[in-house]
């Protein structure tokens, strides 16, 4: 009995669903049929499968853009961008560049921005800037002094009313900056673009051919024209004399010697290094390939035992060494 109605539910299902253009053709059911035996039909389906789960509510879309991980900034690929959680340093062009947005917990404390202590070696810098936010971000870009030396940028968000404590911090980028010649570029203590060393360089070389004969007249003008403190002598913290303040005061202690030679080299383009050892600073200059000491210092004269002063007496084999052993250059 349970056949018989279910066949004649069949026949009605059938003769309504004609009735009404519904039912599918033969060609439609056949090709169907060819579907179901083909191998294609699971690629189909794999194609067709999302990749990821699919986020429908906007508030999680929100959440998860800020909390990504640190934003992408263009480099110039020759330093390594740092990261420094939400943040990201890098190096691009002489200038420090730094982009990102609050951290999690900057942004829960509502965090005014981010502040940086920099410090350059070779200029001697210390600086501290509070860059505030701009629409929930940062881009920022800090024009480094020179192109060459040791960089440190430590990184820290802060918060109005809230006083800043430089030595805890999110975290630090620090690069050792190559983008030319530390041994022809200026420093903080041999200033060798100044215009007043530019000008005295080029009228001692005039006339000079070679290197050899430019360092040789650079050396014998300082060696010449500046006097040993000799007071200064067993100072048990003697000052740094800068290349401007060994060419202004004339009367200095071997740094100063050291670094006005330094910068007169360097005005004409010769490489010149500042070393130490023993208590003494002194040259290095590059002729004809070769690193060769110089000792204006010891060039000068010598300190009376007698009566401690200094008495000026040109010693040009200095030209060429020094009495002291080298144990390192300084970083200008």
């Amino acid at each position: 009995m349970k056949k018989l109605i279910v066949l004649f539910l069949g026949a009605y299902a059938f003769f309504y669903l004609g009735q009404k253009d519904l039912l599918p053709s033969i060609d439609q059911v056949k090709n169907f049929l060819d579907y179901l035996d083909s191998p294609l039909k699971e690629e189909s389906q794999l194609e067709s499968a999302p990749s990821s789960p699919q986020v429908t509510n906007q508030e999680t879309v929100e959440e998860q853009a800020a909390t990504s991980s640190v934003p992408t900034t263009a480099t110039d690929g020759k330093y390594q961008a740092t990261e420094i959680q939400t943040y990201l340093v890098t190096v691009e062009s002489g200038k420090l560049v730094v982009s990102g947005k609050p951290t999690p917990y900057g942004k829960y404390n509502q965090a005014d921005g981010v502040i940086l202590y920099i410090q350059e070696q070779r200029a001697d810098k210390k600086t501290t800037i509070k860059v505030p936010f701009k629409k929930g971000k940062i881009q920022y870009e800090y024009p480094l002094a020179y192109t060459v030396g040791d960089v440190i940028i430590n990184l820290d968000e802060y918060y109005n009313g809230k006083e800043d404590d430089p030595e805890r911090v999110l975290g630090y980028a620090e690069y050792h900056l190559t983008d030319g010649d530390p041994y022809l570029l200026p420093s903080f203590m041999v200033q060798s673009t100044d215009p007043g060393l530019v000008a005295l360089a080029q009228n001692i070389t005039n006339g000079k051919k070679t290197d050899v004969e430019k360092s040789k007249a650079i050396f014998s003008w300082v060696a010449k024209n500046v006097a040993y403190n000799a007071p200064l002598v067993n100072s048990t913290n003697p000052p740094m004399y800068t290349s401007l303040q060994a060419y202004q005061s004339r009367n200095v202690l071997c740094s100063g010697y050291a670094h006005l030679s330094a910068a007169l080299h360097r005005a004409v383009g010769i490489k010149t290094k500042v070393s130490y050892g023993e208590n003494h600073a002194w040259n290095e200059v590059l002729l004809n390939g070769v690193w060769q000491a110089e000792d204006p210092t010891y060039g000068s004269g010598f300190i009376n035992a007698n009566t401690q002063k200094f008495v000026p007496h040109y010693q040009p084999a200095y030209f060429s060494k020094t009495d002291k052993q080298k144990e390192g250059e300084y970083p200008w």
